[in-house]
């Protein structure tokens, strides 16, 4: 039976609910879980799917076990991109979810399955890893980053979370070499002037925040 806001009564009765956009962690007296929330287009939830965090496990494994993570970990396994993660650094990793990959258009995508090498889907892949941790509290201040490859990318915390234009869904999935966060849109490597604007943007940010700093000392 589901509850008005969503929750199923089994939820209610014996789990302790802490949410935050698009994830509910639940902490249970045997083992803590990490559930994922989909909601439709209106906003009502769906459904919750739920899996065990009680042991923190390597970032691939993590992305692994995660239902809604299952094409992206395909991907990284067949384009060599699994490598990129496999160290013991401190990673974040922007995973885009199914849905994301269903807007990508088939014949982008067979493309680049097409390649022998894969060159192309792992170029994708690798600008959705970061060689450092950022938790998703750090996102708004942090501004920007960039990608194991080299590539900036820009994070915005307006209307919600976003990586460039991709929107953060859940968020600080903890593994034992970094962190995962959920993204609603696969993103590609800007082009050498996106990548310049993205730069310029971010010392401006950055400018600006000193200036009003040096005012208020």
């Amino acid at each position: 039976m589901k509850h008005n806001d969503g929750r199923s009564s089994l939820a209610n009765s014996f789990f302790s609910l802490t949410e935050s956009i698009g994830q509910v962690l639940i902490r249970s007296q045997s083992r803590p879980l990490m559930a994922w929330q989909q909601t439709s287009r209106e906003g009502r939830p769906l459904f919750l799917s739920t899996f065990d965090m009680s042991e923190t496990q390597s970032l691939i494994d993590t992305i692994e076990k995660v239902d809604m993570f299952s094409v992206f970990a395909r991907l990284m396994r067949t384009s060599g991109a699994n490598d990129l993660i496999s160290g013991e650094g401190s990673f974040t990793v922007f995973a885009p979810t199914n849905d994301a990959f269903n807007k990508i258009p088939d014949q982008l995508m067979n493309g680049w399955l097409s390649e022998t090498s894969q060159e192309r889907l792992k170029s994708v892949l690798s600008y959705h890893i970061v060689p450092t941790k950022i938790m998703a509290a750090s996102l708004g201040t942090t501004r920007t980053a960039d990608s194991v490859s080299g590539e900036p990318m820009k994070f915005t915390d307006l209307s919600g979370l976003r990586v460039n234009r991709s929107g953060i869904q859940a968020r600080n999935m903890m593994a034992t070499n970094g962190v995962v966060h959920a993204l609603d849109t696969v993103m590609t490597p800007p082009t050498a002037e996106e990548a310049v604007q993205i730069q310029g943007q971010s010392r401006t940010a950055t400018q600006a925040s000193a200036n009003v700093d040096s005012q208020l000392s």
